[in-house]
């Protein structure tokens, strides 16, 4: 399914797990979101919300700390 098939809250909720997923990684040193597939989906998600004009915090991912 395409992103522009689902709600706003939907996006928003998959953006926000993923954003959490990588605050997460970044304070236990672990490596969830390390996988290009996750950076990807999450700026496609990112790029869906800026042009629905949903608000949102920026991810940090682990290797930017």
């Amino acid at each position: 399914m395409s992103l522009e098939q689902i709600s706003d809250e939907s996006v928003v909720r998959y953006y926000e797990s993923i954003r959490q997923q990588a605050e997460a990684d970044r304070k236990h040193k672990s490596q969830f979101t390390a996988s290009p597939s996750v950076r990807e989906r999450a700026e496609k998600l990112r790029q869906e919300m800026i042009k629905r004009r949903l608000q949102h915090s920026p991810i940090i991912w682990p290797s930017q700390v």
